[in-house]
């Protein structure tokens, strides 16, 4: 009864509705909501009311017809008003306001008037236009109530009843509403609204109370003398506190708690797919309007093994707007679909799956900003577990995402479904589905387990994972990844079985022993020489058996059973029965240690390895997968104890991965040998070391007298031995090495005697004193191996089996006699004894060795490498005592391997988890001139960490292995900051025992701690991200910044990464090789230019470009000319000379800002003859640079950050043709690569406006700009700079001043904003490359010469453009073909024939135009062509504009950055409907170019490396960029000169008269044609231009430069377009009057390419 009680008690708390005198509260509850009569609004009604919250979010009102289609729903989307309604002909939408969750009244009126629809907020409004001819909103009769604040619950188990079943879902309003007036009856005038809801009831024991609520009897709501949950609030993690007279009761507002307090984690909604089943919704069935949003996203955790299926899907049923998720080849594939615009992505990190069984999340989201009245931007991101992202954007006409089919796990027909790159069904789970658009929020998979009726579940869905199975496979990934699990208990009788698989010959896969001293009983499973091997020793003697029948290393899955009962043993092999017994005298197998599954981890641990365990003593763990572990005939989930222990080196499934030795990753000479899912590299016979042989190996050096020694704990039994080594000497006789110890008189000895490789061995000598070298077994290689060549010997003993090999020859075999075959030793002697009267009674004929010895391994322990890097000062317990005497010896040689510069400290790259659980062996070389920064960093479980970081000059190294943090620190003496190379190296040898290694100094750190490094995440390499230095441990790693400098040679625990190759987290900052790597004062090196200026090597010095840096002086240090806008308008303009105007191809743009504004134009580039522009703008906060070169608008922006924050920052654009690329700061850059048919010049320049927009025909100043502007830059030209020198070309109206010293006016951290935002902040990477292959590759701006864009797939890719920040990896691949179509002849366009593009932003529909191309392809060999161009400019242009589409991937980019671009030249013709206009007069010019020429594949193609401008207008030679330069796409030209006599004048006019007739007579004909096959299409053309690609100043100086000449530069010709090239004249096609046409013209070396003569 209690129960019941506080549940009504709750019910009518939430439901109730509290009045007060200014209107009535609403508080959001579960039933909150208030009910009114239906609204009479007919065909002109009204509606109208106040509210006030401060959540800006909520729905505030519905109504519709009764669920057919009429509907009017005004809700609170983040602070906005929107207006959603359907009068039977389509939903339209309206937007009014911004911040309305104030806490202040707003007013709301909502006026019908027929077909037109105005919403007013405050005074302010906009009008609808509703499509149809019957505009009556619904029925009068039928129409639905009038809700306020939220909907009834009952509508939950009825949307059918709804006209947009969404609504159910909207988060419900909380605030104040008062003064709702509308007319309550059909033709009625409109009055003020009661509060009391319409027929209201009460049942159940519930009274309506004074106020017409109901209330329950039995429990009222507490009066005003206290209040319960102002007296305390017990709700936790957001619950809302409401009072009763019985106390606080709670609702839990988090979907993540519940509880009486909301105390309690709630399980997560979790389903099991199994390949059938799936969840879907589909409005269209229920006859209801489409989920809309601005924004939505889609959140989720799945886990799987399939590689293949369907995870998520929306969209409206077509093509024009969907977003499919799903997992193929276990990588995740997203497409996307908005209105014309397609886009798809691929997150597919290096090394990393997603069908491992794991759970993973993903995070999708999706954003429109509309930048114009017919552009919008639509930004899509995805984010994998947080780390692994991409994100991409397209620009279209579209306004809002539409949501009315979805499906989460599949479909009935996946195949179907638009942008579908899979085709089944997903199996797996999935856990906490949530869809989110705008404020609508699903969670989806709870909706389909509570039955709701919007979600339609197919099939029988479980709704609950299992938390793991037993049958889950693992793989070991390394030879010294393990798992621990406790004893097998077969003390009598047992039994053991598991499945495997590997490629691999050799590998311990199961050990357990005993740890009881004398007996050590032991039971043991090892693959050698591809057979399996079964260890059983009972305390009587060992006993080792052979199972297999053929080799079991085929990468095939084997099954294994062993079975046990006292002496009696049976091993099974895929079905194939060995028996044996044990030695007599036990039938007890005692295993008191630990179980060990794929091996025992590093050296040195306290396991003792039984001498006739090869594979334990050889150190080889098993590498493979593993699964179906059954003991006693119980199932064990070996892949809980992976995830639980090392889930670094063991992975939770179980893929084959194709051979990689193809790809020659051992370098330096290194031999490749497959390892399953693995290389491995022998570098043994080379003189480097390291996973890939990329690391110089540690030399010792011999005179005779010195030695090194390595002495065990213990002493060593052992039945094999592999020994390497690689020496150099010119001595005959020298020892090698000899093994030695104190009990017997065992040895092994390689020496140099008389030019010839001995190798001695003594075996089973008790007694010392019954030594007989006579007895020992002799083994010689090799002839003349004294000549001061290095040689590597290698010896290898399996019991009584021999061999020894020299330098790859043929090896020498022999075989022990006698019954003993194990080897004691205890101390290892290389290159020499102590003394030659050593104390071990050591007899040795040989003389110590002189020379050099490197790559010593003694069963795959490297001890010279442990040497170098461990102390002989402290002895660890279980670790070997190594003394050195010899001289370690640096080679002089250059070898960096893979270096990487960091350009910036405050980026980053992300490397998968360092896996380093029992062991750590790190190596890297460093240079930098900073004394600070971190350099490494990587989390852990708990509190686990590991932290390498640069800390006042020296190496400061920290790790937290559970039992709290070791400090270690360098003690060179002199800073580490000195711009030279430095080598680092860190330890864990042992589980006591830590050392760091710079250079030569070692330090070494021991603790009493045992614990495993249990790290989790990602690898930070260079620092972190920004918002992640505050969360670092903070009494331990003391950086605030990343490191600035080069890194090389970086090997993690036996892996050297490939970082710009494998990261799973780019930067554009971090680039392959070391910058700056001599560090001369008169030569460029890192940070000499500031502000990320570009430094230019000289001859003998260097300079630096800070054209894009906003900043100026010799270093880029000095502020650079500003101004500041104040807030009563202010605009400074640059207008160009009607004369002067550019005609560019390529642009450039910076500058730099502080603003408080949100919305405001920074600056814009207007046409003087055409609509094109340029314009950089803030929009809602983020920066967007939006074009138009005739077809549509291009925006390009980034919506990650926002910049209206009053802090500095700087903007960075270029444009090549249609492509472009924008970077805020140092964030990542974005690039924007337009389909379709592109134009590609900037026509007639005329004016640059900063500060605004202005509106000619308003005289006044648009979308102005408040703050300051520093540093303008537009193609060379310092806009500012000309102004405060009072430039005649340059105005300054409004409310505008000149400014200094921004630096002490608005602080440093302002003006160090643009160095704090890491070029990583979004995860992914930004490719700073623009790529025309995605363009028209038309390149000249003249419809005629540009066909229409070739069919998908003809790979006529090509570069284009460089960015201000080099790139970090390739582009990628996935991008539309592109040619690069050039025409021979052009027509000149009188005021009739020619009208405005589209620049403006207005849609101009006319004719179609009909486009005949017949490209030839040429081929020619590397060559310089020297060729005469004569430019006359006027042409025509008519162009159609698609969508833009733009991606930044993260995941492995493919593509490289090679060639050059591929340009195909062709004819192609064009008519209509045009307007004429008088073009300008020029006369020709001849300039010579010489361009090399290559050629690939029938290409005519044009190779640019490194291109370096010549000079213009500066005093010093311009900057080698260290970016790629732009490959030439067009004929540089000078402004030509005018040359005119009398003569020539009139020989024109009757030349033109003549062929003007015939031209108008061929138009003509042209005309009817196009007519006939007319489509919508807008035109754009050029009036009387000249084409100048001059360089940024040629407006101001003209074009002075002598015939002959470049006058730039910078667009060298391209030599895919030679004018001489007669054959390829000959061999274009096109109309037959074109060709009447182009036979009366002159030689076309001689003419302009864009040229029409008369």
């Amino acid at each position: 009864m209690k129960m019941c009680r506080k549940l009504l008690s709750a019910l009518t708390a939430l439901a109730m509705l509290a009045f007060t005198a200014s209107g009535f509260l609403l508080d959001g509850a579960t039933n909150s909501y208030s009910q009114f009569r239906k609204w009479g609004g007919g065909i002109n009604g009204s509606l109208e009311f106040e509210f006030k919250t401060e959540q800006p979010n909520g729905l505030l009102l519905y109504t519709d017809d009764g669920g057919t289609y009429d509907f009017f729903e005004i809700k609170l989307v983040e602070g906005a008003l929107r207006l959603r309604y359907n009068l039977g002909g389509g939903a339209q939408i309206i937007t009014v306001g911004r911040d309305l969750n104030d806490r202040h009244w707003h007013k709301v009126h909502v006026q019908r008037h027929e077909e037109r629809t105005t919403l007013a907020v405050d005074g302010q409004s906009q009008v609808r236009t509703s499509r149809g001819k019957d505009f009556t909103f619904g029925r009068f009769s039928t129409n639905s109530d009038v809700f306020v604040g939220g909907m009834p619950t009952w509508y939950n188990t009825k949307l059918t009843l709804l006209a947009l079943p969404s609504v159910i879902f909207e988060p419900r309003f909380i605030g104040s509403i008062r003064n709702l007036v509308y007319a309550d009856q059909e033709g009625g005038l409109p009055r003020r609204q009661e509060t009391r809801p319409k027929d209201h009831r009460c049942d159940n024991g519930i009274v309506a109370g004074a106020e017409g609520v109901c209330i329950p009897q039995t429990r009222m709501l507490k009066g005003n003398s206290s209040d319960a949950c102002e007296i305390r609030d017990p709700c936790q993690h957001g619950g809302i506190c409401i009072s009763t007279d019985s106390g606080p009761i709670c609702e839990c507002r988090n979907p993540d708690y519940e509880g009486e307090y909301c105390e309690k984690d709630k399980a997560p909604s979790e389903a099991v797919f199994h390949g059938a089943e799936y969840l879907s919704y589909d409005l269209t069935k229920k006859g209801g309007e489409p989920i809309v949003s601005a924004q939505d996203s889609v959140t989720f955790y799945f886990k799987t093994r399939q590689p293949n299926g369907l995870l998520f899907y929306t969209g409206t049923g077509d093509n024009n707007d969907y977003l499919n998720v799903a997992i193929k080849d276990g990588c995740l594939m997203l497409t996307m679909g908005l209105a014309n615009g397609k886009q798809e992505m691929q997150i597919r990190p290096n090394k990393v799956r997603f069908d491992d069984n794991q759970w993973h999340k993903v995070s999708v989201h999706r954003r429109i900003q509309e930048i114009s009245a017919i552009t919008s931007f639509c930004r899509l991101s995805a984010v994998v577990d947080g780390v692994y992202a991409d994100h991409s954007h397209i620009a279209g006409k579209f306004t809002m995402l539409s949501s009315s089919r979805l499906y989460v796990g599949g479909s009935i027909n996946v195949r179907s479904l638009p942008g579908s790159r899979v085709h089944t069904n997903y199996v797996g789970c999935m856990r906490k589905v949530e869809f989110v658009a705008d404020t609508l929020r699903l969670n989806l998979l709870e909706l389909g387990r509570s039955g709701n009726d919007l979600i339609q579940v197919v099939g029988r869905l479980e709704y609950k994972c299992p938390s793991g199975e037993t049958h889950d496979p693992i793989t070991f990934t390394t030879r010294e990844s393990h798992l621990i699990l406790p004893a097998w208990n077969a003390k009598k009788s047992g039994s053991i079985t598991f499945k495997f698989r590997t490629n691999e010959s050799n590998g311990l896969i199961l050990f357990n022993g005993g740890i009881r001293r004398p007996r050590a009983d032991l039971f043991a499973i090892e693959v050698f020489n591809g057979h399996i091997y079964v260890h059983l020793d009972l305390g009587a003697g060992p006993a080792k058996q052979r199972a297999s029948r053929r080799r079991i290393d085929d990468g095939k899955w084997h099954e294994v059973a062993f079975r046990r009962a006292g002496r009696d043993a049976r091993i099974t092999v895929e079905g194939f029965h060995t028996d044996f017994k044990t030695p007599e005298g036990s039938t007890s197998l005692e295993l008191d240690g630990n179980l060990y599954v794929g091996g025992l981890g590093p050296p040195f641990t306290d396991v003792p390895v039984p001498s006739g365990l090869w594979t334990a003593v050889l150190q080889q763990g098993f590498v493979g997968c593993f699964k179906d572990l059954v003991m006693n005939n119980e199932p064990v989930d070996v892949s809980g104890y992976a995830r639980e222990q090392d889930s670094g080196a063991i992975k939770t499934l179980c893929h084959a991965t194709p051979e990689q030795c193809p790809s020659q990753p051992c370098l330096n000479g290194g031999v490749c040998t497959e390892g399953w899912n693995r290389f491995v590299c022998d570098c043994t016979e080379t003189m480097f070391t390291g996973p890939t042989c990329g690391k110089e190996a540690a030399t010792l050096n011999f005179n005779g007298s010195q030695h090194m020694e390595a002495t065990m704990d213990q002493e060593q039994l052992t039945q094999t031995e592999d020994i390497v080594l690689r020496f150099r000497t010119s001595k005959p006789l020298g020892l090698l090495l000899i093994t030695s110890t104190v009990q017997t008189g065992d040895r092994i000895e390689l020496a140099v005697a008389a030019g010839r490789i001995r190798m001695a061995l003594r075996l089973g000598v008790k007694d010392k004193k019954q030594e007989d070298k006579e007895k020992d077994k002799i083994l010689m290689a090799g002839q003349n191996v004294n000549d001061n060549e290095w040689h590597t010997v290698k010896f290898s003993r399996r019991g009584a089996n021999l061999k020894l090999q020299l330098d790859g020859q043929p090896p020498n075999r022999a075989e022990t006699f006698g019954k003993y075959n194990t080897l004691q030793w205890r101390t290892i002697h290389l290159g020499g004894l102590y003394h030659q009267e050593e104390e071990i009674s050591m007899t040795t004929t040989v003389p110590n060795f002189v020379g050099d010895i490197q790559q010593f391994y003694l069963n795959n322990i490297p001890y010279i490498e442990l040497a170098r890097s461990s102390s002989s000062d402290q002895s660890i317990l279980g670790f070997p005592n190594i003394k050195v005497a010899a001289k370690f010896i640096k080679r002089a040689t250059d070898n960096l391997h893979r270096p990487v510069t960091f350009r910036s400290k405050h980026t980053f790259m992300g490397m998968p988890m360092l896996r380093a659980y029992s062991s750590i062996h790190i190596d890297f070389m460093f240079k930098t001139r900073e004394p600070n920064g971190l350099i490494m960093f990587n989390g852990g479980k708990k509190e686990d960490f590991l932290a390498v970081e640069l800390v006042e000059g020296h190496v400061n190294y920290v790790v937290n292995v559970g039992d709290g943090p070791i400090h270690i620190r360098d003690t060179v003496r002199t800073n580490l900051n000195d711009n030279r190379w430095h080598t680092v190296g860190i330890r864990r040898p042992s589980l006591k025992q830590h050392t760091l290694m710079v250079d030569e100094d070692i330090v070494v750190s021991t603790n009493d701690g045992t614990g495993n490094l249990e790290l989790d995440g990602i690898l930070y390499l260079g620092g972190v991200h920004k918002d992640l230095y505050a969360q670092l441990p903070q009494d331990d790693v003391r950086s605030k910044h990343g490191f600035e400098g080069c890194l090389a040679g970086i090997d993690l625990n036996g892996e050297s990464p490939n970082i710009m190759e494998e990261a799973v987290v780019h930067s554009s900052l971090v680039t392959a090789g070391c910058e700056g790597n001599t560090g001369q004062s008169q030569k460029c090196s890192q940070n000499v230019c500031a502000n990320g200026g570009l430094c230019v090597q000289q001859w003998n010095a260097y300079t630096c470009d800070c054209e894009m840096t906003t900043f100026t002086g010799p270093t880029c240090s000095d502020e650079s000319v500003a101004y500041e806008f104040g807030p009563n308008r202010g605009i400074v303009t640059y207008t160009h000379p009607e004369d002067r105007r550019p005609e560019l191809q390529e642009d450039s743009i910076s500058l730099g800002f502080l603003t408080t504004k949100a919305d405001a134009v920074l600056l814009r580039i207007v046409s003087g003859t055409s609509n094109d522009y340029i314009e950089l703008e803030i929009v809602e906060g983020n920066i967007f640079m939006v074009y138009n070169l005739g077809t549509n608008d291009h925006p390009l922006g980034d919506i990650s950050v926002k910049v209206n924050d009053n802090q500095y920052h700087v903007v960075r654009f270029k444009r090549s043709g249609a492509n472009s690329t924008l970077q805020v700061d140092d964030y990542n850059v974005q690039y924007s690569y337009p389909t379709g048919h592109q134009l590609h010049v900037f026509n007639s320049q005329s004016q640059i406006q900063i500060g605004g927009k202005w509106s000619k025909g308003k005289s006044k100043i648009e979308r102005s700009f408040v703050g300051v502007i520093s540093g303008v830059v537009v193609n060379g030209m310092r806009i500012l700079d000309l102004a405060a020198d009072k430039d005649v070309h340059t105005s300054i109206r409004g409310d505008v001043q000149l400014i200094s010293n921004i630096l002490d006016r608005h602080g440093s951290d302002s003006l160090q904003k643009m160095q704090q935002t890491p070029a990583s902040g979004f995860p992914g990477v930004m490719d700073d490359l623009v790529f025309s292959g995605a363009g028209s590759g038309c390149n000249g701006d003249d419809e005629d010469e540009c066909p229409p864009l070739p069919e998908s797939g003809s790979g006529d890719d090509d570069l284009i453009t460089p960015v201000y920040t080099p790139t970090t990896r390739p582009p990628p691949t996935a991008k539309p073909p592109r040619r690069q179509q050039t025409k021979e002849d052009g027509k000149p366009c009188d005021d009739e024939d020619c009208f405005p593009g589209s620049g403006s932003g207005e849609v101009t529909e006319d004719g179609g135009s009909t486009t005949t191309t017949t490209s030839k392809e040429t081929s020619s060999g590397s060559s310089f062509v020297t060729t005469d161009v004569s430019s006359k400019m006027t042409e025509g242009s008519s162009s159609a504009g698609t969508g833009t589409h733009s991606t930044t991937t993260t995941a492995d980019g493919t593509a490289g950055v090679g060639g050059g671009h591929h340009t195909s030249t062709g004819i192609s013709t064009s008519t209509g409907t045009t307007r004429h206009e008088t073009p300008s007069t020029t006369d020709q010019e001849t300039t010579k170019y010489t361009t090399p020429l290559t050629s690939t594949e029938m290409r005519t193609t044009t190779t640019t490396e490194r291109y370096i401008e010549p000079p213009i207008t500066r005093p010093h030679p311009p900057p080698i960029i260290d970016y790629p330069a732009f490959p030439p796409t067009k004929n540089p030209r000078k402004r030509p000169e005018r040359v005119s006599s009398e003569t020539s004048e009139i020989v024109a006019l009757i030349i033109g008269i003549i062929a003007g007739a015939l031209i108008a007579i061929i138009l003509i004909i042209l005309v009817i044609l196009k007519f006939k096959s007319r489509g919508d299409t807008s035109y754009k053309v050029e009036e009387h231009k000249n084409y100048q690609q001059q360089g940024p100043n040629a407006a101001l100086l003209g074009a002075a430069a002598g015939s002959g000449s470049n006058t730039n530069g910078q667009y060298p010709l391209n030599g895919a377009l030679r004018n001489g090239d007669k054959t390829q004249q000959m061999q274009q096609q096109a109309y037959a009057a074109q060709q009447q046409l182009a036979a009366q013209q002159k030689k076309r070396g001689s003419k302009d390419i864009k040229e029409w003569y008369v």
